[in-house]
């Protein structure tokens, strides 16, 4: 897909996020990119985190360190102005001229990614805005799911999410590409187990009694407003969202803007419609653009967007906050007796809350102390001595997963240097490999693998890639650089340079590395950590690589 980073085009693998594009950015130009991180907007001044999800057309913008915005307003200076006008709540009260208003409050986050430790802030965050805002409702804009080891490999994968989420009262959740993670049965399981909706317009299921998800829900409040949400999902040019194809069997999905115009009725069975929706911020001014005036507020999630300020378009308010519950969104909205709406929003810092709340710690707790990571997943024959050896169980790992012909493991991509014969657990891998690079498939001839091959040396400190279904023979130039390499299949024979081949690697390979190619990728959708312990379970006994060798140096 393309993406416009400081208005040059790139070409990245499809499901590439925003690390990805800045990757590419500063490999083109030649550059090291800074550390820390720099900080990128969208092209509405908005801030977007690294790992933010990316759709084809987006546009970014890597600001200089003299681009900062002043701070956030904290939540206590927060609170002591919403205190001032407590009487407000979400009951009606008397204005001018006889005319009544009624109100509604709104706090939303998205893209929670199993960030679990910052749930005892959002808790007594929630818990102090419904102090002022008893009726406050409680949503989140999908992407609740993966990211979190101690949730993503919990028995039952993503429980100790929605039972946080239970717990912290939502009221309301959209569907993300993430919520597919858990396979259709473990997400038709916690649908079951969540005291809350999920809503999602634009997809169906093949047994919808598996799947209690709506498309839409109208939410009454104790004033007689009446809320109607409708949810969308995002897709990409398979017409299924970001998530491995296999965990999508059963569903069906439609553009997220076809959906939309649908449901425009909504509008006429309630006060106030609001889309919530994971689709992305550029994705949502979209929908917001072709969408008559009826839908009041979109509160999206899914590029990880940070709206500091009122972002209106075509007449309607659009938020965001961010991700991993860094912030959440307080919307209030007023409705007048004459039809007239008022919108207003405020972000508020969560992770960086002085408070907590002490039952939603001690949950917490408990499953930060479940030695889930501890547990053995596999068991080693023979010991691993050498960066070398666990680079080729990691490229076997990724052939494997990826169903490849063949597999490429940068050095850098190798973080720790040995792994004793035995035991080996979750927490290896994630030591291991700790980078969260997704695992892409691209399809490469023979000519671009060669061409690859060449443009890793120099980057990997002129070390030889670490690779599985094929064997490498190098030939150092005078200098030191890498004269030629030639490459041979896994019996020996010469690598065809006219056929094509799939090759899988990681994220960061793909954009740093500066080797022709046509093919820019398409992700697997699991990290290349997840994709080692799904072979390590399948496997269970790990064989030798004592002494191994997937390459020769000719001088």
């Amino acid at each position: 897909m393309k993406i416009g980073v400081n208005n040059i085009l790139l070409e990245l693998h499809y499901g590439a996020k925003v690390r990805d594009a800045v990757l590419k950015y500063y490999s083109q130009q030649g550059k090291k990119v800074p550390r820390p991180f720099p900080r990128v907007e969208d092209g509405y001044g908005n801030r977007v985190d690294a790992e933010g999800g990316l759709s084809s057309g987006n546009s970014l913008f890597i600001m200089t360190a003299g681009g900062r915005r002043k701070s956030l307003t904290q939540l206590f200076l927060l609170l002591l102005l919403a205190g001032l006008f407590s009487a407000c709540g979400s009951s009606g009260k008397v204005l001018t001229g006889g005319r009544t208003e009624r109100e509604a409050v709104i706090f939303a986050v998205n893209d929670m990614h199993a960030t679990l430790d910052n749930f005892p802030k959002l808790a007594y965050i929630t818990d102090s805005l419904r102090k002022i805002y008893p009726h406050m409702l409680l949503v989140g804009a999908g992407d609740n799911q993966t990211g979190n080891p101690v949730n993503d490999q919990y028995p039952e994968r993503g429980l100790p999410m929605i039972e946080l989420m239970n717990a912290t009262g939502f009221n309301l959740s959209a569907v993300g590409n993430h919520e597919f993670d858990t396979s259709p049965e473990g997400f038709s399981n916690l649908i079951r187990k969540a005291d809350f909706d999920f809503i999602c317009a634009n997809m169906s299921a093949g047994n919808p009694d598996d799947f209690k998800i709506k498309p839409w829900k109208i939410i009454t409040l104790p004033n007689g407003l009446k809320l109607a949400f409708l949810g969308l999902v995002q897709i990409n040019r398979n017409g299924i969202p970001d998530s491995h194809p296999g965990k999508l069997k059963g569903f069906t999905f439609r553009s997220p803007f076809e959906a939309a115009r649908d449901y425009l009725w909504l509008k006429d069975r309630s006060d106030i419609f609001i889309a919530l929706t994971h689709i992305g911020f550029e994705n949502d001014v979209k929908l917001a653009e072709i969408m008559p005036p009826a839908i009041d507020l979109i509160i999206g999630g899914h590029s990880h967007t940070r709206v500091e300020k009122e972002q209106i378009h075509n007449g309607i308010m659009i938020t965001q906050a961010d991700h991993k519950l860094n912030y959440g969104t307080l919307i209030r909205l007023s409705l007048r007796s004459d039809g007239s709406l008022t919108r207003s929003m405020q972000l508020i810092r969560i992770r960086k809350a002085g408070n907590e709340s002490p039952a939603i710690r001690a949950m917490v707790d408990e499953y930060n102390d479940i030695p889930l990571l501890k547990e053995v997943i596999a068991w080693a024959s023979d010991d691993f001595s050498s960066k070398e050896e666990l680079g080729y169980l990691m490229a076997d790992a990724q052939k494997d997963i990826a169903g490849a012909d063949i597999a490429l493991v940068n050095p850098g991509g190798v973080r720790i240097r040995s792994l004793e014969k035995g035991p080996v657990r979750a927490k290896d891998v994630y030591q291991l490999d700790p980078f969260g690079n997704e695992l892409i498939v691209t399809r490469l001839t023979g000519k671009e693998i060669h061409s690859l091959m060449l443009a890793a040396y120099p980057m990997d400190d002129r070390q030889p890639v670490f690779s599985s279904g094929i064997f490498t023979v190098l030939k150092p130039g005078t200098g030191g650089e890498l004269a030629d390499v030639t490459l041979f299949t896994g019996d020996g024979t010469p690598l065809d340079m006219d056929k094509t081949y799939t090759v899988a690697m990681n994220s960061y390979m793909t954009q740093v590395y500066q080797y022709q190619h046509r093919d820019p990728g398409q992700s697997h959708y699991i990290t290349t950590a997840d994709a080692l312990i799904d072979y390590l379970k399948k496997n269970q006994n790990i064989r030798s690589y004592r002494n191994e060798k997937r390459f020769r140096i000719e001088h």
